[in-house]
């Protein structure tokens, strides 16, 4: 009769396991470490992209604060010559200029700045600035936004005294040559023929000069911010040039 022997597989030795387990563990942790490099390297990427458009948004307000900083002063000065104008004013001397200033001073084409929000939009829209990692960047992002609110606050304020001053100067004009200096461009120019106030009414005069005045000031004001503005602008786009090596 035969006898069938059981072959016996050898028994594999504790450290076998244990270098299985190591070298599972490892690649395990070696995927992890290098997928989590990846998505560093892409969200670096990214918050890279992200300054600089946010750099070639703050020049493009450099320009344009600039030139709103140009109409402001403009204003003042408008104001100064209408004020003159308005407390000598009568209805027998010409009066081209006043309707010209208080046409031009009542304008709100500048009056308000509206910054390059490209960048800060998208931001919001991808989740905040946790994609901005270096804090002291992000604090001049926020700050920087935060100060344009207060700019547009006090514009929609002289916004109000520019409507204000419309609805008041109305009396002391002619209808038929309100139109007159205005040419076929939109531009102000005076025109060859004089023109007359129709009223000279005080109380109205004492009330369009009070508007003027806290057009002037509030311009005045606005011109400054926008100069401090300009300047934080300035010294951001050369922060960030230097934090993140842009080109």
């Amino acid at each position: 009769m035969e006898v069938h022997q059981h072959a016996h597989t050898p028994r594999k030795k504790w450290t076998h396991y244990f270098w299985e387990f190591f070298m599972l563990f490892l690649a395990v942790t070696l995927g992890f470490f290098v997928e989590n490099q990846r998505e560093h390297f892409i969200e670096h990427k990214r918050e890279k992209q992200y300054i600089q458009s946010f750099y070639e948004d703050l020049t493009a307000d450099e320009y344009d604060l600039q030139n709103n900083i140009q109409y402001l002063r403009a204003q003042v000065q408008d104001a100064d010559s209408l004020q003159i104008l308005l407390k000598n004013a009568t209805t027998t001397q010409p009066a081209n200029h006043i309707y010209m200033y208080l046409r031009e001073i009542t304008r709100s084409s500048l009056a308000l700045f509206y910054p390059n929000d490209r960048t800060i939009v998208q931001l919001r829209n991808a989740g905040g600035m946790r994609l901005i990692k270096n804090k002291a960047v992000s604090d001049s992002m926020v700050g920087y936004y935060r100060t344009i609110e207060i700019i547009q606050f006090l514009s929609e304020n002289a916004l109000t005294n520019k409507n204000s001053l419309r609805e008041k100067y109305m009396p002391l004009l002619n209808a038929e040559d309100f139109g007159k200096i205005i040419d076929s461009t939109s531009e102000i120019s005076n025109p060859s023929e004089t023109l007359r106030l129709r009223k000279a009414d005080p109380d109205i005069i004492n009330s369009c000069l009070i508007e003027v005045n806290r057009i002037k000031a509030i311009s005045g004001t606005l011109a400054i911010r926008m100069r401090g503005l300009k300047e934080k602008a300035a010294r951001i786009k050369e922060f960030i040039k230097n934090e993140y090596h842009l080109k």
